[in-house]
């Protein structure tokens, strides 16, 4: 299986594909350059709005956008996942964390929840915590990810 990823400005696409593969065993379509919509554009809050972003993409892929991105109710985010389809935003991470915060949120398109382990999958509320977790599912996420896929693999 492989999962298309759709960027505003290429990153490296082998380190995320390490990472997918590393935690995964997907691998990853170069789906190329894909133009934000300016609807989106929050010219009050100076961001786009992730929610209005999600539907130009298909489901089983991943957009990496490098501006700030946000949901109703919340300053920021660093990435989000509705419908099989997820964003992630390098504004905040930089290019360094993008492989991490996309390993995240494949993480829920595989169906996986926000973890209270040391793992990828805990929930980041600001850099200091995206920072601190690990760029690995731990065994309880690797565990679900199986049972939840085992005719994928």
């Amino acid at each position: 299986m492989k999962i298309k990823i759709y960027y505003t400005k290429k990153p490296d696409i082998r380190k995320i594909e390490e990472a997918l593969r590393k935690n995964f065993s997907v691998g990853i379509e170069d789906a190329g350059f894909l133009e934000l919509r300016e609807e989106a554009f929050n010219k009050f809050r100076r961001q786009y709005n992730a929610i209005q972003l999600i539907p130009s993409i298909p489901r089983f892929s991943l957009w990496i956008v490098d501006k700030d991105i946000y949901v109703e109710k919340m300053n920021f985010v660093f990435g989000i996942t509705m419908h099989g389809r997820a964003i992630v935003s390098s504004f905040r991470v930089g290019e360094k964390l993008i492989p991490k915060e996309v390993v995240h949120e494949i993480g829920h398109i595989f169906g996986l929840s926000h973890c209270k382990n040391y793992c990828v999958m805990q929930f980041s509320n600001s850099i200091i915590e995206a920072i601190a977790k690990p760029d690995m599912l731990c065994n309880e996420c690797k565990r679900k990810f199986k049972r939840l896929h085992q005719n994928l693999f």
